[in-house]
C-alpha cells in the first residue's frame, strides 16, 4: 500500500469509528438497563433468597425477616452459616399477611 492509499484508508477507519462509537454506547447502555430490568423482575423467581434478598424483595429490614423466621412465621433454612429462604415461601408469607385498611372515622 501506497502512503496516499494509506492515509486515506486511516482517515476512513478514523470517521468510521467515530460514526459507530456513538451507536455502539447507546446499544451497550440499552443492554445494560434492559438487563437491569430483567434482573429486578426475576429477583423473586430464584429459588432461595439470603435474609437480605429477602429484605429487598419484600421491603422488609433484615431484622424484620429475622424476627419473622425465629418465630416460625416464615419458612427459612440453615445452610452452613447462611440462613436461605425460598422465592415461593416468601412469596406466600408475604401474600398471607396483608396489611388491613384502617376505617376512616366520620366526625
Amino acid at each position: 500500500m501506497s502512503q496516499p492509499e494509506l492515509d486515506s484508508f486511516l482517515l476512513l477507519s478514523e470517521a468510521l469509528a467515530a460514526i459507530i462509537k456513538p451507536i455502539v454506547k447507546q446499544a451497550v447502555r440499552e443492554a445494560i438497563s434492559v438487563n437491569n430490568d430483567a434482573r429486578q423482575v426475576t429477583s423473586t423467581d430464584k429459588v432461595f433468597l439470603t435474609v437480605r434478598q429477602a429484605s429487598e424483595i419484600s421491603g422488609l429490614g433484615s431484622s424484620t425477616i429475622r424476627l419473622y423466621i425465629r418465630k416460625r412465621e416464615l419458612r427459612a433454612q440453615k445452610v452452613g452459616r447462611r440462613i436461605l429462604i425460598k422465592g415461593a415461601d416468601l412469596e406466600s408469607f408475604l401474600e398471607s399477611n396483608p396489611i388491613a385498611s384502617i376505617p376512616e372515622e366520620s366526625p
